[in-house]
């Protein structure tokens, strides 16, 4: 009496397929980084940088106190001041490196989200260089890239 052959596993070309499919996307993967690493992107790190900040504005508005950020040169650092609770937060800017030459050392938002200081924070990443331009009152600020 013979066993009936039984056919639920995979054939081996189903296999070999599946195969070249995966390897096909691990080379992609490898020889294309710029597809899989956003981080090494200054658009990523610019749009880190500034929803930060718009985080603090909104953070100012909504609380209805006023909140300082100093923009610290020689530990390329954010540092935030919170009034009500008095809290004091560090953010890192790297990969980012502030640039001396800014004009702008801190920018305070008051209740209203607006600044009364204007001026451009300055940075470099890789070989570009990115400037924040921050304009009087209402707290708006624009990006600016060159080489």
């Amino acid at each position: 009496m013979e066993k009936p052959l039984r056919r639920d596993g995979f054939t081996l070309i189903e296999m070999l397929v599946v195969l070249s499919i995966v390897s096909l996307f691990i080379f992609l993967t490898i020889t294309h980084p710029q597809f899989n690493i956003l981080l090494n992107d200054s658009q990523y790190q610019i749009n880190k940088l500034t929803s930060e900040i718009d985080f603090y504005q909104s953070q100012a508005i909504k609380h209805q106190q006023s909140v300082l950020i100093v923009f610290r040169k020689t530990h390329n650092d954010l540092k935030i001041e919170t009034t009500n609770p008095h809290r004091t937060t560090f953010i890192s800017l790297e990969p980012l490196k502030l640039r001396s030459d800014s004009n702008l050392d801190a920018i305070l938002f008051d209740k209203e989200g607006k600044i009364t200081k204007f001026g451009t924070v300055k940075f470099d990443y890789r070989q570009q260089h990115i400037s924040l331009i921050f304009h009087i009152e209402q707290g708006r600020y624009r990006v600016s890239y060159s080489k």
